[in-house]
Order: C-alpha cells, then structure tokens, then sequence
C-alpha cells in the first residue's frame, strides 16, 4: 500500500525569501520616520526663529521714543530670547544702520542664519524713526489749530 502523504507548512527558503522582504520594509520605514523626525524638528527651529525675530522687531519699536536702542541692548534681547525659545546660539543676527531719508532714524536687520544648511535664512527688517521730516518746497503746509 502507498501512502500520499501531503507536508503542509513553509519551507526553509521561503521563510528567509519572506523575512528579507520584511526587513526591506522595515528598513524603509525606518528611514522615512527619521527624515520626517528631523524635517519636523527643523521647521520647529525655524518657527521659533521667526516669532523670536517678530517678538525682538517689536520690542525694538516698543522702546521709550527718547530711549537709544545700541547694538549691544539689541544683541542682549536676541541672546535672552534664543535662550527662552531653546534655539542654537549665536543663530540671530542684528545689524543697525542709520538713516536720514525720509526721516532721521535706524533700520534694524534681524535675520536667523540656521546651522542646518537644509533650512533657508529668514530675515525680518524694521525702522525706528526719531525725527521729523524735513520740510521741503513740496512738503504740505501744517495747519493751524484754532
């Protein structure tokens, strides 16, 4: 008498052809979540750069009008605000110019240069007029007050 004898079950082949598929996968996955991990913590940084920039460009214009705001007091409010926000050091950077046209006053240069070249820089300008304009032949009359 013969016997047909059906063997169910994987054999060894098949388990290691199903096992590198699997790590294949696994691998892919894996790389996909830290390119996104690291994308997301880039845009964290440079979301917190700009408001940082925002929140010093409206301290600047917040100043008493008689108050002079120097280099250095702009440069100690942009470290404390590096600090409270967690961003790397020395990222933000200010540069004040004066200006006479069309009024006398300062340009303040706020930009956040990342160390990640993957991220582009994001500068932010603001003025802070102190004078008046100068009255020229094309300047209005100022009114009286009765």
């Amino acid at each position: 008498m013969q016997r047909n004898v059906q063997k169910s079950g994987l054999s060894v082949l098949e388990c290691v052809v199903a096992l590198s598929v699997l790590a294949a996968m696994l691998t892919t996955v894996l790389s996909i979540q830290v390119l996104q991990s690291t994308r997301i913590s880039l845009a964290k940084h440079r979301l917190a750069a700009e408001q940082t920039l925002n929140n010093l460009a409206q301290r600047i214009l917040a100043a008493e009008s008689g108050e002079s705001v120097s280099p250095e007091v702009v440069q100690q409010w942009a470290t404390s605000m590096e600090q409270q926000q967690s961003l790397p050091p020395k990222t933000l950077q200010i540069a004040i110019n004066q200006v006479d046209e069309p009024v006398a006053g300062e340009r303040f240069e706020l930009s956040w240069v990342p160390a990640s070249r993957t991220l582009p820089s994001y500068s932010l300008v603001t003025w802070r007029f102190t004078g008046k304009a100068p009255a020229g032949p094309d300047a209005p009359a100022e009114e009286a007050q009765p």
